[in-house]
C-alpha cells in the first residue's frame, strides 16, 4: 500500500532542485494525453480524406471538361470536313473511290484568293463503260438476277474492277455488281452523302452537283429500271433530283 502510494506520488508530483513539489498540470504541460492524440489523428485523417476527395473531384471535373472540349472539337472538324466535301461535289469534282467505268483526270484549279489546288474529274473508260451499260440492261430490261449477271460477266471475261489497294485487276462478285447498279454517279453527276455513320441515308439528304460533272453511262430511266426493287425506285422525287432531268445532253 505504501509502495502504491509512493508510486502515485511520484507520478502525480515531481520535485525540482529546490525541493518544492511540481503540480501535475505543470509536469504534463508538454505531453498529450491519449485522447488528445486520438482526436488529433482522427482530424488529420479526416482532413487528408477531404483533400483526397477534392483531388478526385478536380480530376473528374478536368476529365469532364476535357471530354466536352474534345467532343466539340470533333464536331467542329467534322462539320468543316463535311462543308469542304459538299463544296467539291457542288463544283463537280469527284470525292472518294473512282467508279468502275471511269478514270480520274487531275485538274488544277485556283480558288479566288487561295493557292492552286489539284482536283479530280471523271472521264469515260470505253471498255468498262460498255460493261456497266450491259449490266444495267441485263438487270433493267432482261430482269436477270444478280447471280446470272455474275455468271455472264465471269464466263465472257468482262474486265473486272481494279483492286483499290493494289491496283491489280480484281474479280467479279455479287457485291461488286450491286455496287455498280446502285452508284448514281453513272447518271453523269457527282453525289455525296449516301451513307451517314455507316448507314444508308435517305435520298433527300444526298448532295448532288449543280451541273453535269462528267459524261453519263446510263439514263435515269435505265437506272431506275435496274433498281426497281430498291428504295431508289420508290423514293419520291425531290427538287434538283437528277432522275427527273434528261440524260442525253452529252450525246449531242
Amino acid at each position: 500500500m505504501a509502495a502504491l502510494t509512493n508510486r502515485r506520488c511520484t507520478v502525480t508530483t515531481e520535485r525540482d532542485d529546490s525541493g518544492g513539489e511540481i503540480p501535475r498540470w505543470a509536469a504534463t504541460a508538454g505531453h498529450w494525453s491519449w485522447r488528445a492524440r486520438l482526436r488529433c489523428t482522427a482530424k488529420r485523417r479526416l482532413r487528408r480524406g477531404r483533400c483526397h476527395d477534392r483531388a478526385v473531384h478536380a480530376d473528374r471535373v478536368s476529365a469532364f471538361v476535357r471530354e466536352v472540349v474534345l467532343r466539340d472539337y470533333h464536331a467542329a472538324t467534322t462539320a468543316k470536313a463535311r462543308r469542304a466535301a459538299e463544296q467539291l461535289v457542288l463544283a463537280g469534282f469527284n470525292t472518294g473511290v473512282v467508279p468502275y467505268g471511269y478514270r480520274p483526270q487531275r485538274v488544277r484549279v485556283t480558288p479566288a484568293g487561295r493557292r492552286p489546288r489539284w482536283r479530280t474529274r471523271l472521264v469515260i473508260e470505253p471498255v468498262e463503260a460498255s460493261t456497266v451499260r450491259m449490266i444495267f440492261l441485263w438487270r433493267g430490261q432482261d430482269r436477270l438476277p444478280i447471280a446470272e449477271i455474275l455468271r455472264r460477266l465471269t464466263a465472257a471475261r468482262y474486265p473486272a474492277p481494279l483492286d483499290p489497294e493494289t491496283g491489280q485487276p480484281g474479280v467479279w462478285t455479287a457485291g461488286v455488281v450491286r455496287s455498280v447498279l446502285r452508284n448514281p454517279k453513272y447518271l453523269g453527276r457527282q453525289v455525296w452523302g449516301r451513307r451517314h455513320h455507316g448507314r444508308r441515308a435517305p435520298r433527300a439528304c444526298w448532295v448532288w452537283s449543280q451541273a453535269w460533272a462528267h459524261p453519263p453511262v446510263v439514263t435515269a430511266e435505265e437506272f431506275l429500271a435496274a433498281n426497281r426493287h430498291t428504295r431508289l425506285a420508290t423514293a419520291p422525287p425531290e427538287s434538283g433530283d437528277p432522275f427527273d432531268l434528261p440524260s442525253d445532253r452529252w450525246a449531242a
